[in-house]
């Protein structure tokens, strides 16, 4: 700047910034990820980016079969594996919320999961929602009652019916890791797993610290963002 200035500003060449702009294709086929985030926005869910790297004992409790991939240098002890869901993550977050006066949480991530592969590093786009506390906002216009299996399971079928393939989804009851075996169920499309929806088992409830019970779903992204291209029939 001092040399510019004992140079003379008026005497420095004037270039003008050019960039191409094109406009990006969008495929009728495929939602956005903005528009999932909208239609999750509207159903007063509000979205979290927690971190990638979690606690190991917390991977173990949702997903003790996949052997996460270890950092070499951690932040912490907390922050020791690269994390094979979202799920986890989510969950420490409503408890920060519930220890900080707030019992109605509902909250979404969109972001990747590290799979482990004998060729290399899975990063799998994935969708998770959670919710726990009063279906409703505390008011005068509404009776208290607490939030359920089907509430959540009504946000994830107005989610899928984005697609206008919701007839290609089915839930089908299931036992996983961490949930609740009487409350979980898988979320099939075209007959492959695309995701699971279900109660956090009590005694991982209780062992975190929760006393109020907490749904939670995950989706792989590309399956929600795959939608169907309209056609007219007479």
């Amino acid at each position: 700047e001092e040399l510019a200035r004992v140079y003379g500003y008026n005497n420095l060449p004037v270039t003008r910034i050019r960039a191409d702009l094109a406009l990006p294709s969008r495929p009728e086929s495929q939602l956005s990820v903005r528009g999932v985030r909208r239609h999750l926005g509207a159903r007063d869910y509000r979205e979290a980016i927690t971190y990638s790297f979690i606690e190991p004992a917390l991977q173990n409790r949702f997903d003790p079969e996949q052997a996460p991939v270890a950092l070499s240098n951690p932040i912490s002890t907390d922050m020791a594996v690269m994390r094979t869901g979202l799920v986890p993550g989510l969950l420490s977050a409503v408890l920060h919320n519930i220890n900080r006066q707030q019992s109605r949480v509902r909250m979404y991530e969109t972001g990747l999961r590290f799979l482990p592969s004998s060729r290399a590093l899975e990063q799998v786009p994935t969708l998770a929602m959670i919710l726990t506390g009063e279906r409703e906002p505390i008011g005068w216009s509404s009776p208290v009652r607490g939030s359920d299996f089907f509430d959540l399971k009504g946000d994830v079928e107005s989610l899928l019916a984005l697609t206008g393939r919701a007839a290609e989804f089915e839930f089908t009851a299931a036992a996983l890791p961490g949930l609740h075996p009487g409350q979980t169920a898988h979320i099939i499309r075209d007959g492959e797993v695309v995701g699971f929806i279900g109660a956090i088992h009590p005694s991982v409830g209780t062992e975190m610290g929760f006393d109020v019970p907490v749904y939670t779903c995950q989706l792989d992204l590309a399956a929600v963002l795959d939608s169907g291209v309209p056609d007219f029939q007479e």
